[in-house]
């Protein structure tokens, strides 16, 4: 299982791909599956995904996180927020 970051607003991954290349550069391993998660939320994520899933060859996996931290260190995104999210992105 393989999982890349997308890091910003630009869709690219920590290594600069988009999401087509950060595929193409990993699928000769032959993994179980490759993933994206983002630090930017899952909202922002889902394009991202289906980009994927457009390309991948393999199963496709999503780990959203909470998106960045507040002023105040916290997330604004609830369990519950995140599980409609998470569901919406199935």
């Amino acid at each position: 299982m393989i999982s890349g970051t997308i890091t910003d607003a630009s869709g690219r991954t920590l290594s600069g791909q988009t999401t087509e290349a950060f595929y193409n550069s990993i699928r000769h391993i032959k993994p179980l599956s490759i993933g994206l998660n983002c630090a930017l939320g899952p909202d922002l994520l889902r394009q991202y995904v289906e980009e994927l899933s457009r390309v991948c060859e393999t199963f496709v996996s999503v780990h959203p996180n909470a998106g960045l931290p507040n002023e105040f260190g916290e997330y604004d995104l609830e369990a519950g927020d995140m599980a409609k999210e998470i569901i919406d992105l199935g």
